[in-house]
């Protein structure tokens, strides 16, 4: 694939850099990659397009260093991508998909207590057209698609609560991952060193709670729905 412009705006000043695409989004995902296989020139470009390039001193005064490889990093991780549209395209349906399958798993038709279809939730997203962010997570996206959905279809995210005891050997390890899954509203050490808590947490990611604390702690857990 053709390389295409990363640009990272600092003050009146762009700062651009040639990258591939492909290899550009992994980096920015994982962190992890040769800058050799990402970047297409080391050159840094105050306009590509132009020719111009980039002054060391201005380099020093927007990144703090002078550094190519670690204003490279800097461009593609935190810069703008100038990605193909068909690639954008295919980002971006990806991600509609996916925020839709999260709000049909976390909300319910209040009317029947049953999940919206993917399917439909999609639907009213480009009836009313919802814009999505190929960049961000459907996680950080659903709030915000919600509110704006509501208007057409009845839904509502409905809340359960788990109370949750690991044992000792695996207590420290769980903890992180039972605050990720959702609010804890009560929690204790106990002597023996096991770990309870109450979680409050959407109803529809219940059955992640059972999975990931089922085989973290290869089925000790006790894990009970309560009021």
């Amino acid at each position: 694939m053709e390389p295409v412009i990363a640009r990272f705006k600092r003050g009146k000043d762009n700062f651009e850099i040639l990258v591939y695409p492909k290899e550009a989004l992994d980096f920015r995902k994982s962190g992890v990659g040769e800058l050799s296989n990402i970047v297409a020139t080391d050159e840094i470009y105050l306009n590509v397009k132009d020719g111009k390039k980039a002054p060391h001193p201005d380099l020093k005064k927007a990144f703090k260093t002078d550094n190519i490889e670690e204003v490279e990093r800097i461009i593609i991780k935190d810069g703008e991508i100038q990605l193909p549209k068909a690639m954008r395209d295919e980002m971006l349906n990806a991600k509609r998909k996916q925020v839709a399958a999260l709000i049909s798993r976390l909300g319910v038709n209040p009317q029947t207590h049953a999940p919206h279809p993917p399917e439909r939730i999609l639907g009213v997203m480009d009836k009313l057209g919802v814009n999505i962010d190929p960049f961000q997570s459907a996680e950080d996206q659903v709030q915000k698609v919600l509110e704006k959905i509501r208007v057409e279809i009845p839904i509502s995210v409905e809340t359960v609560r788990l109370e949750i005891r690991v044992p000792a050997m695996y207590s420290r390890a769980s903890y992180g991952k039972i605050k990720a899954l959702g609010k804890i509203m009560k929690e204790a050490w106990n002597g023996d060193g096991s770990f309870s808590c109450v979680l409050e947490l959407p109803a529809g990611h219940k059955n992640d709670v059972f999975d990931k604390l089922g085989g973290l702690t290869h089925g000790e857990a006790t894990i009970v729905e309560t009021k």
